[in-house]
């Protein structure tokens, strides 16, 4: 395999990886937090986001990164290359400015039990159903990402 080869490859794979994290994390993970009491569930959302930044961010930088490259590379192709840099790397203001006043309120409700209780399960469950149609969203932007790159492999 050579480098462009394997630029068009890990730009696209790391896309889907990460449409798969943030999706599976609004189907699977969200779901069952929005069952518990505030005092666990706003904890647990807190390591949750934490570590999925840690994840996600360096996922979105480097698959973007590649689908650039193999846009630069690849003049026949480069603008589906750079529709799947774009679409991915999207998620990073979406986050910003859409995702960040629900994801800071968690986060400080995790941070006090005395918010915990004063907001209770109903507020945090709805917090959380906000952020899983917003990561669902970010999860959509990553997914036509992967997508596109699949679409300009299959050109070449």
């Amino acid at each position: 395999m050579d480098a462009i080869r394997a630029t068009q490859a890990f730009g696209l794979t790391t896309s889907l990886v990460l449409a798969g994290v943030n999706i599976g994390s609004s189907a699977l993970t969200i779901p069952i937090l929005q069952t518990r009491p505030a005092s666990t569930t706003a904890p647990i959302f807190h390591e949750f986001y934490l570590r999925g930044a840690a994840l996600n961010v360096p996922l979105g930088i480097f698959s973007a990164v590649c689908s650039a490259t193999a846009a630069y590379l690849l003049p026949a192709q480069r603008g589906l290359w750079a529709m799947a840099a774009v679409a991915t790397i999207s998620q990073v203001p979406w986050t910003l400015l859409v995702m960040m006043g629900t994801n800071q309120r968690l986060v400080e409700i995790a941070g006090s039990r005395v918010e915990q209780e004063k907001v209770g399960k109903e507020k945090v469950a709805g917090l959380l159903g906000r952020w899983a149609w917003m990561n669902y969203i970010r999860g959509g932007m990553a997914l036509v990402g992967g997508c596109v790159g699949v679409w300009a492999s299959m050109e070449q």
